[in-house]
């Protein structure tokens, strides 16, 4: 009977691959421009965001009824996690790559509709794409475990790594049959050292490109080779191995798509983070970022110092680099869980929205959703559904198994009562987006830090294409002064938690408490 299941599952991953393939092009399709990879970006997890059909999971169309929010934060981009079909609630056990999960699209509305949408607001979409591993239920998976169990041939039996004794290497399985999985047993770790899995993936990536996203968020970006017999087992020649990886699959989908966005989860010590930009992906993720911004915030870090040294270690691997930085995310604690203090929230969201580079938001930072309950599994908390306040239907039943957090709420207000309210932290925040986004030397600018006298206020100048300006953040209680070193034009923009606005007397610029300002040099 398992034989007849396994060819069944053969026939139709041979359908699968052949309604998939694209066919080869050397002409740009792309209308992205240089420009457009500078963005503000707000992750979503869609079984968590909104719910339009009362199923208890979030949705397509529930994303598409919240555009008017998204236009009114003033997002550019979204960055979506896995929307494909697996066996996890999380989506990063993937069963198909060419596929959408079901329960995503509802009442006929799909991922196109969506794309088409979100468009037409001004706002592209990233897509996660998770390439270490497949779901052990893929059907490449299926069909190399079973034909390796009966040493037999078949196509994807080199797709994976598979061995007759149990070891570190290759530590899940029975009877013989063991394979890897850096993460777990449900994961299994394709086989990149062979052509036709890279093959496949580029393929991967241009058919999304075809389908209208602008780019990717690599999932797991430096585990592509790893060694389990040592303590680093992303260290060495395995960062060479993963860097010529990465250029391929970039170099490949560049000839189509100049301009396409890439973002990277490298997760590890900052230098070798820095290293992992000769990939020439555009963008790797900061980790130390949130750390150093409440540093910041308590005078034991410089954000300045950490923003120039960070700019000039990267472009020395990859000159057009992007930064990117980030507060939370889908695997980090929510901040407004532990950190009640508003006027610090307001603070590190300006830090880092108006960070160099491009920023990311986590879906319900903007408002200070926190998670109050328990969980089996301690990654279901940061990923807890964004409570509307209006008619928009609860979400329920994403976790899956019945596994739900007891409880959910926001730090004050809800999203719509504080889209009404210009004390809220969701106006702070959208101050700050627009505050980025009419700044363009602010994304694309060369950073240097300056001298701003006293540990609580962050300097730094930001000069792209002859323009040049201050970025200050005072984030103490007390109202400061800032003498700067260099010829001051104007005040181009100023934010503060009592909404006061700064002030310029010459080239001293005062400063109220909690505050974030914008000036330009002559």
């Amino acid at each position: 009977m398992k034989k007849i299941f396994i060819t069944m599952f053969s026939l139709l991953a041979i359908v699968v691959s052949s309604c998939t393939m694209l066919p080869s092009s050397s002409e740009p399709k792309e209308t992205f421009d240089f420009e457009s990879r500078y963005r503000t970006y707000y992750q979503i997890l869609v079984y968590s965001y909104a719910d339009s059909n009362g199923d208890g999971v979030g949705d397509f169309k529930g994303i598409a009824d919240k555009i008017p929010y998204l236009n009114a934060l003033g997002v550019e981009g979204i960055w979506l996690s896995p929307i494909h079909p697996s066996g996890a609630y999380h989506g990063y056990d993937v069963t198909d790559y060419y596929g959408v999960k079901s329960i995503y699209e509802v009442n006929g509305y799909g991922f196109d509709n969506l794309i088409s949408d979100l468009k037409a607001a001004g706002i592209v979409v990233i897509l996660d794409l998770v390439i270490n591993h497949s779901s052990n239920n893929h059907l490449w998976f299926y069909e190399a475990q079973d034909a390796f169990s009966r040493n037999e041939e078949n196509k994807y039996i080199n797709w994976y790594n598979f061995s007759r004794t149990q070891s570190a290497e290759h530590p899940w399985g029975s009877n013989g049959t063991f394979y890897e999985g850096i993460f777990a047993s449900n994961m299994p770790d394709l086989n990149f050292d062979y052509q036709e899995v890279r093959d496949e993936f580029i393929n991967i990536g241009k058919y999304w490109m075809d389908r209208g996203v602008a780019g990717f968020r690599l999932d797991a970006a430096m585990h592509i080779f790893t060694n389990y017999n040592t303590g680093d087992k992303w260290n060495g020649d395995l960062i060479d191995k993963n860097i010529i990886w990465w250029k391929e699959f970039k170099d490949a989908i560049k000839q189509e798509y100049p301009n396409f966005y890439l973002i990277g989860e490298v997760w590890t010590a900052t230098q070798k983070l820095e290293r992992y930009y000769q990939t020439d992906i555009d963008s790797l993720f900061n980790f130390d970022h949130a750390g150093r911004a409440q540093g910041q915030l308590t005078g034991t870090a410089s954000l300045a110092v950490g923003f120039t040294n960070h700019q000039n270690s990267i472009r020395t691997y990859q000159e057009g680099a992007i930064e990117s930085y980030f507060l939370s995310n889908h695997d980090k604690p929510r901040l407004s869980t532990s950190l009640s203090n508003q006027n610090w929230l307001k603070m590190l969201g300006a830090m880092t929205i108006l960070a160099p580079g491009n920023s990311f938001m986590y879906y319900g930072e903007e408002v200070g959703l926190r998670a109050v309950g328990t969980s089996s599994i301690p990654d279901r908390v940061y990923r807890t559904p964004m409570p509307w306040g209006d008619d928009t239907v609860t979400i329920s039943g994403l976790y899956g198994n019945g596994q739900n957090l007891t409880s959910t709420t926001v730090t004050g207000k809800t999203p719509n009562e504080q889209i009404a309210d210009p004390t809220s932290l969701f106006v702070y925040y959208q101050e700050v987006v627009r505050m980025k986004s009419e700044h363009f030397e602010l994304k694309a600018g060369r950073v240097e830090s300056v001298n701003s006298g006293n540990v609580l206020m962050s300097v730094h100048r930001m000069t792209y294409d002859g323009v040049s300006s201050l970025v200050i953040h005072n984030g103490s209680n007390q109202t400061l002064t800032f003498n700067s070193p260099f010829l001051v034009a104007s005040i181009k923009d100023s934010i503060s938690v009592s909404l006061v606005q700064a002030s310029l007397n010459g080239n001293v610029v005062t400063l109220p408490p909690y505050s974030s300002t914008i000036v330009a040099l002559a």
